[in-house]
C-alpha cells in the first residue's frame, strides 16, 4: 500500500521508513513560527529551561501594534521578546520586526523557512498556510512549551482525503473563493483530516491563491492542507531556501478517506457570512446591499495578487464617498513590491488608505484604522466573519475576495466586479 504526502512526511520526521493512519509518532520539527506575543516566556524563564534550537525559532511582528490594547501592549511584549531571544541565542535575523515583518505564516514561505518535506508548526490559527509549499504545517495553540524545549510533539498520524483539481480559475475568482466552495460543499466530511491537493488544475494556481486555499484549512474543518511540489513550486523556493529540501508527491496507490473532483473553471465569485463562516452564496445574491468599510488584507488575502486584482478594478475609479476602504500588505517585502509595481499608487489614487503590513483590521485588536461602529456592514478579504470580530457585536461582516472588496466599495453595495474587470481587459487590448 503507497503513501500518502502526509504518510511520507510524518514518517521521515518521525524516523521510520512508513506510517499509517492511527499511528502515535514522535514527530521531529523543522521550524516554530510564533507571533509577537509570547506566553511561555515567563515559564522557560522560571524553570531556566532552553528552546532545542535556537536557529529553528522565528518570530513575526504581525498583531501587537495597538500601543494601548490591554492586556498586552507592544511596548512592553516587543522588547520583552527581543530580550528573550538574546538569552536564548535566537539570532537577531530571527526576529521580524517593522521593515521586515508580516504575518507569522507567510514569513516563513517567502524568506525560505518553510521547504518541501519540512514539518513546520506556528503560534497561530492559520498556520497551515504554509502547507501550500509541499510541508507538513500546523498551528499549536496551547501547550507549546514543550515543544519549544524539546523540538518534537506526539502525533497521531491522520487520514487524508485527496482534492483532484482540474481547469484554470476564471478571471477575478481566487483562493477564496476555492475556500467558500469547499466549505458550502465538504461539510464536516474532512473534520481533523488532511487535505491533498492534487491534478492537472494544481499548475495553473499561483502560489499566492495556493497560499489563499492552504490558509482556509480552520474554517473548511480539515487538520492542515498540502499541496504537491510543481516545477512552479520549486522555481518559487529554490533562491529563497534556507535548507535543503527533497519534494514529496504521494504515491499513485496512495489510500484516501474520501476523493473528489473540482472543476476550478466551473467555480464563482462568493461571498461568506455575515456571522457564520458556512453561510456561503454568490456574489449576485447579494448584490446591492449596502456596505460602509471594505478591507483587503489578513493572512487570507493581502498577498500581492490580491492587491494587483484590487488595483485592477480600481484604476481609474474613486471609493464610494459613504465607504472607507483600508488595504494592509501581507509582509514588508510585498508592501516593497506593490509601491514598485504601482499597485499602491492606483489603490491610493482611488481613495484607499493603505497601512503598515500585518494582520491589520482582520481583527479589532490589531492597529488598523477600520474599526466597526454599531449597525456598520463590513466587506472584508479577511479570515472571520464572528459577530465583534472587526469591531462592535452590532456590526455585520461578509467575506468576499480582494475584486469583490474593490468593487464594492466604488459602490458602495455588494458588486460584481465582472464589468470593472472586463473593462480593464479592454483597455489593455
Amino acid at each position: 500500500m503507497g503513501s500518502t504526502m502526509t504518510a511520507k512526511i510524518l514518517a521521515k520526521a518521525s524516523g521510520r521508513d512508513q506510517v499509517r493512519p492511527g499511528d502515535a509518532v514522535l514527530v521531529k520539527i523543522d521550524l516554530l513560527t510564533c507571533v509577537d506575543a509570547g506566553p511561555f516566556i515567563d515559564e522557560l524563564r522560571a524553570r531556566d529551561l532552553k528552546v532545542w534550537d535556537p536557529e529553528r525559532i522565528i518570530f513575526c511582528f504581525d498583531h501587537i501594534f495597538q500601543p494601548d490594547w490591554m492586556p498586552i501592549r507592544a511596548e512592553i511584549e516587543h522588547p520583552r521578546i527581543k530580550e528573550f531571544a538574546r538569552e536564548q541565542g535566537i539570532p537577531p535575523q530571527n526576529i521580524y520586526d517593522v521593515g521586515r515583518n508580516g504575518i507569522s505564516h507567510q514569513i516563513p514561505v517567502e524568506q525560505g523557512w518553510a521547504v518541501p518535506g519540512a514539518v513546520c508548526l506556528g503560534v497561530d490559527t492559520q498556520s497551515s498556510t504554509m502547507g501550500a509549499v509541499n510541508c507538513f504545517a500546523m498551528p499549536v495553540l496551547n501547550g507549546s512549551e514543550p515543544i519549544l524545549i524539546t523540538g518534537d510533539i506526539w502525533m497521531i498520524v491522520p487520514e487524508c482525503v485527496r482534492i483532484d483539481l482540474t481547469g484554470d480559475l476564471p478571471r477575478g475568482v481566487n483562493g477564496k473563493d476555492v475556500v467558500y466552495r469547499l466549505i458550502a460543499d465538504l461539510g464536516e466530511s474532512v473534520q481533523g483530516k488532511v487535505i491533498e491537493f492534487s491534478g492537472p488544475g494544481v499548475g495553473s494556481l499561483p502560489i499566492d491563491v495556493r497560499l489563499a486555499i492552504a490558509n482556509g484549512s480552520v474554517q473548511i474543518g480539515a487538520l492542515t492542507i498540502i499541496f504537491p511540489a510543481d516545477d512552479h513550486l520549486i522555481d518559487y523556493i529554490s533562491p529563497r531556501a534556507r535548507s535543503a529540501f527533497n519534494a514529496v508527491a504521494a504515491d499513485d496507490e496512495a489510500e484516501y478517506a474520501a476523493t473528489y473532483d473540482v472543476d476550478l473553471s466551473t467555480l464563482a465569485r462568493l461571498i461568506a457570512g455575515p456571522h457564520e463562516i458556512d453561510l456561503v452564496r454568490r456574489v449576485d445574491e447579494l448584490a446591492g446591499l449596502d456596505v460602509t468599510a471594505a478591507y483587503i488584507g489578513s493572512c487570507s488575502s493581502g498577498r500581492l495578487d490580491d492587491l494587483a486584482l484590487a488595483a485592477d478594478v480600481l484604476r481609474g475609479r474613486k471609493v464610494h464617498p459613504s465607504v472607507r476602504l483600508v488595504v494592509t500588505p501581507i509582509s514588508a517585502d510585498t508592501h516593497r513590491d506593490a509601491a514598485r509595481d504601482g499597485i499602491l499608487q492606483d489603490l491610493l489614487d482611488a481613495g484607499a488608505t493603505v497601512t503598515q503590513p500585518g494582520c491589520g483590521a482582520c481583527y479589532k485588536g490589531n492597529l488598523s484604522p477600520l474599526k466597526l461602529g454599531s449597525g456598520e456592514r463590513c466587506i472584508s478579504t479577511s479570515v472571520e466573519t464572528l459577530r465583534g470580530r472587526m469591531g462592535s457585536m452590532d456590526a455585520e461582516i461578509l467575506l468576499a475576495n480582494a475584486a469583490v472588496v474593490a468593487a464594492s466599495a466604488i459602490e458602495g453595495r455588494v458588486a460584481d466586479p465582472g464589468p470593472y474587470l472586463a473593462r480593464q481587459v479592454e483597455l489593455q487590448a
